[in-house]
């Protein structure tokens, strides 16, 4: 019996004496686990980092192949301008045209700005029907196109306290310039003005003509309908023409001081470049044409 209890205690004392050896070689195994999945996982993180590295780097190289791609077109628009003799001659009421350049598909547009209403030059009543064409009323249309006048206008020729009271009230830190437009994107400071109905009517403005005449020739569609819905006899001809396919002037070519602007969009992959020039042709030998926008 002795012998017995001996031998249990004996075990008991063995297994307390090697309880905490146990104890480390199981918490040394739970290291070593988290370790490896430490390591596994980053790891896997930097794999994929690199392979998103990679994946911005091909885009990168795409865009800047893009960029170059269609800014040589719009360098391949411009000799075309140049010279009547080359085979490369774009319509200038801005519609589009692919063409195969340097092993490539590109979009091309080449855009007279003689064919839109001048920012500085328009009169109200254009103005005015520019709005109401976008579902505007009378009212908001007339109110409008005063503080675009006003905004253009010299100093001198506007009343200064009533104009900066309607921006103060409106939250606006600023006036009008009383100077012309720099921009038809500048038209979206005028009060009254909001995002969509500047995009709406961007395609028809320009800053560039310094006209208060349309060249009808090159005129878009929709600004034709514009204008004779005003009752312009000419606007009114000139899109029946063109829809019988008959329309006087619309493959002329650009003459000196003629301003246009010229779109080129290059696809490549899944990436898409779109670049834009306004150029003016001056018929300078040295400098035959002056650039007044890239970008």
């Amino acid at each position: 019996m002795n012998l017995v209890q001996n031998s249990q205690c004996s075990m008991t004392a063995f297994a307390r004496r090697d309880a905490p050896e146990h104890r480390d070689r199981g918490f040394a195994l739970v290291l070593v686990l988290w370790a490896l999945l430490l390591l596994s996982v980053l790891a896997s993180s930097f794999l994929l980092e690199a392979r998103a590295g990679k994946a911005i780097a091909n885009t990168e190289v795409l865009q800047l192949r893009g960029r170059m791609l269609a800014d040589g077109a719009i360098n391949r628009v411009i000799l075309s301008l140049l010279d009547p003799r080359d085979p490369l001659r774009l319509p200038l009421d801005g519609s589009s045209r692919e063409i195969d350049f340097l092993g490539e598909h590109v979009l091309l547009s080449c855009e007279s700005e003689a064919g839109k209403l001048d920012l500085n030059a328009a009169s109200l009543q254009q103005l005015r029907s520019i709005f109401q064409a976008q579902g505007l009323s009378n009212d908001e249309a007339e109110f409008i196109a005063r503080q675009i006048e006003v905004w253009r206008s010299p100093l001198r020729n506007s009343p200064v306290e009533p104009v900066l009271a309607l921006y103060t009230e409106a939250g606006r830190t600023y006036g009008p310039r009383f100077a012309p437009f720099r921009s038809v994107d500048e038209l979206r400071l005028v009060i009254g003005m909001n995002d969509a109905l500047q995009a709406a009517i961007a395609p028809f403005m320009t800053v560039w003509s310094s006209s208060g005449t349309v060249d009808l020739s090159v005129a878009k569609d929709a600004l034709l309908r514009v204008l004779a819905a005003e009752n312009d006899n000419f606007a009114s001809a000139q899109l029946a023409a063109k829809q019988n396919g008959n329309a006087a002037g619309t493959n002329r070519m650009a003459t000196v001081g003629d301003v246009l602007t010229i779109v080129s969009i290059a696809e490549l992959s899944d990436v898409t470049v779109r670049r834009s020039a306004s150029i003016q042709l001056s018929g300078d030998r040295n400098e035959p044409y002056r650039v007044l926008t890239w970008q």
